[in-house]
Order: structure tokens, then sequence, then C-alpha cells
């Protein structure tokens, strides 16, 4: 490995790391003392965003729990570069937020649609108007409800006709951005986003180190799966669960050792399903997305005990040697043990895994003959292989990776273990 990757890796290793965290999050909290301020969380919220309409059903009872203030700021218009799919990803997420309403209690209808566009410009610019009042949340609420029941006659009420100026929105908007962020339903907190109910229990922790909280977790799912599987019924044992990921993706990589350790623990039969990273098919990922999926991978893999930060990024010719290794490797059973071992050696070991021996190491960590390297897939075999597993994908619903099937359950994120669990139970 040249000189430049290896300094590379150890620049990552430190940005992706719970010190550099911790220093961040003690200066911010310095910085915030010596200018007295008060501890205050901004809220970007949107009316037609179904995990927004989770968020304002908890955030009150967080800011009970919690010695901060929750300051809501609505927002309209999203970066269109950062979501390459968004059909899908919208009507993904509608059954996401049913899912996850279903598993935390919360409102959401099981029979939500796309909002009327109208009614949403309605409820945001009313929203806006309320954003330094202390009814926000239930009233953000009450309208939300009415939208994703289509019920256009009560947005109407809720909405009164007043003016707005509309360069409240775009002020919102650019802070987000400004900020370094591009989603909706998502916490800002002295340096660090928060996004949807997923990502609150990193939040619940953080506040609570700093001893202005009631020392609980209530949003916890990094270890929910572990315990559904102790009620799992024998019977799943043999079931098939896909994984479409990329060696590109962090999150693929913490997929892959989550789903190996709840195959060994469950029986079922673990299917990988290669694709090509986003970026070598012609959809470059902006920087500021770049940055924040490095550094939630960092917190979401320290979690779950996953080294993380030694990264060579394997773009290009380490992804295509690993895909054409890791489809020869399946003829022999052998693809789960060389995925692992290329995600981990390129996302936390700092290995090359472009070069010759880089591969070899690889194999040696996969406990696969070093030998079996000379036996890589020729390209025009294996990328359509490659095309055929994302066009699967993109059937089943999902837009990117990692994406899981089980049943007709697709499901998205690193994080879904426990709806996996859930998926298996049901069916």
């Amino acid at each position: 490995m040249n000189i430049g990757n290896t300094i590379k890796s150890y620049v990552g290793a430190w940005l992706a790391s719970e010190g550099r965290q911790n220093l961040a999050r003690t200066r911010a909290e310095v910085a915030r003392k010596i200018k007295r301020k008060p501890r205050e969380i901004l809220y970007f919220h949107r009316a037609d965003d179904p995990y927004s309409q989770l968020m304002v059903q908890v955030l009150p009872d967080l800011a009970e729990r919690f010695d901060v203030r929750i300051r809501p700021l609505v927002v309209e218009r999203l970066p269109a570069n950062m979501y390459p799919d968004p059909q899908r990803y919208e009507a993904y997420s509608i059954i996401e937020a049913t899912r996850l309403a279903r598993l935390y209690g919360l409102g959401f209808p099981s029979s939500a649609t796309v909002p009327d566009r109208l009614a949403v410009g309605m409820a945001n610019r009313q929203l806006a108007k309320m954003q330094n009042d202390p009814n926000f949340f239930s009233v953000a609420e009450e309208v939300g409800s009415a939208l994703w029941q289509q019920d256009i006659k009560a947005v109407r009420g809720l909405c009164v006709a007043a003016d707005l100026d509309e360069n409240l929105l775009g002020q919102n908007e650019k802070l987000l951005s400004k900020l370094g962020h591009y989603a909706s339903g998502n916490i800002y907190y002295d340096g660090e986003f928060y996004p949807g109910l997923d990502r609150l229990d990193h939040l619940e922790r953080r506040l609570n180190r700093l001893g202005i909280g009631d020392g609980e977790v209530h949003f916890e799912l990094h270890r929910l799966w572990r315990y559904g599987l102790e009620n799992l019924d024998r019977s799943v044992s043999g079931r098939t669960l896909e994984l479409f990921f990329s060696v590109r993706s962090p999150y693929s990589y913490i997929a892959l050792h989550l789903a190996s350790d709840f195959a060994n623990a469950s029986g079922v039969r673990l299917k990988l399903k290669p694709v090509m990273p986003m970026v070598m098919r012609g959809l470059p990922v902006p920087a500021a997305k770049r940055r924040y999926i490095f550094t939630d991978a960092a917190r979401e893999a320290r979690v779950e005990s996953i080294p993380f930060g030694r990264v060579v990024d394997p773009l290009g010719e380490a992804t295509n040697r690993a895909m054409a290794l890791g489809f020869r490797l399946a003829e022999d059973g052998e693809d789960l043990a060389f995925f692992k071992a290329f995600t981990r050696s390129v996302w936390a070991e700092g290995i090359d895994g472009a070069s010759d021996a880089g591969i070899r190491k690889i194999l040696e960590k996969a406990g696969i003959a070093p030998a079996k390297a000379a036996g890589a897939m020729p390209r025009d075999v294996w990328q359509p292989i490659a095309e055929r597993n994302r066009q699967m994908m993109l059937m089943n619903g999902s837009w990117g990776v990692p994406t899981f099937r089980i049943g007709t359950e697709t499901l998205w994120g690193q994080d879904r273990m426990w709806a996996i669990v859930e998926a298996l139970k049901q069916q």
C-alpha cells in the first residue's frame, strides 16, 4: 500500500474514533458554557415526512426526560441529489414508518399514502408560523395525522389562512445544509445529527453522560434483535435471508457481520447478493452525505463492537477484484467468509483490496487458500450477475444497500435486524 493510502487510513481511524467524538463533544460543551447558552436541540420537521410524524410524538417526552430545549424548524424542499431514487424512498419510508409506529406504540395509519401536495404546502406553512409556539408538537402531530389519512378538510381547518414570510422555510433549509445534513425528521445537537427514531439512542447516551438525563435509553434498537432471538421459534431454521450489499458501503460492512451473527444464532440461511457501488454506476454521492455516512457508520459500528475507521477506499479496482473473487468463491460456499474479511480489511484494518498483497492477506484472514485468487471470475461473467442482483433489489422496492429480503418483507439498513426477527415470527 502506498504512503498516501496509509496516511489516509490513519486519519480515517482518528476521525471515526470515540476519542475524536468525545473531544468534539467536550469542546462544544465548553463553548456553550463560555457563551452561557442553554442546551438547545434543533429539530428539522417536514409535514410530508413519515419519520417526522413519528418524531413529533416522542420529542415532548424527550424534552421532559432531559434538561434540554427543543427548537423546531420547518423545512419543505430537500436537495434532490441526496436521493437517487426518490419515488422508491418515499414509498418505502411510509411502510417503514408503519413498522416503527407499531414497534413503539405510536400513531401512524397503516393505510397511509403519499399526502396531497397542496395540503402539504398548507401544513408546512402553518407549522412554520408556529415554530416558537409551545403547542407546536401537538399541532404538528394533529396536522400530520390528517395529512396521512388524506383528510383534506381537517387539514384546511387546522391550517388557518395567514401571512407567512416564504423566506423562513428557505432559511431553515439553508441552516440544515450549513450544519451538514440534508434530511428532515432530524435532530441536531452541538455538532452531531440524529435523524429519526433510529438514532435517538445515541443522543440519549450522550445526554446521560452529561448527567442531565434519567439514565435510560428508550430507543435501543441495536440489541433488540438479540433479545428477539431468544423467543424465536426454531422452525425458522433453514429459511433464507437475502442480503443485497456493496463492498464500498460502510453500512454493508456492518450488515454483513451482523447478518452472519444472526444466521449463526438462528439457523437462517444467509444468501449474499452483491451489487456494484452507486458511484461506479454513475451516481455520485455528495460530499455532505459522504461525511455524515462515515461518522454515523462509525458510531453504529462502536455500538455493535465492530472495528471501523482505518479505511482504504475500495472504489474502483478493489471493488472489481472483490466482485470477481466473491462470485467465484460463492460456488464453493466461501463467499460469506471472503466478503466479511474483505470489508473488514478495507473498512477497519487499512488493507488495500486493489493490490495482490492485500488480496492475499484478505484470503488468509478468511481462511481461504491464497491460490484461489488466480481463479477470479471474468468481468463479463460477474457483471451481469451483479446487475441482476440490483434489478432484483429494485423490484423488491429498495433503491440502495444494505437491503434485506426475508419472505415478502424488504428491509433497508444495517439496523433492521430486529425487523427481520419480527418478519420471521409473522410469516
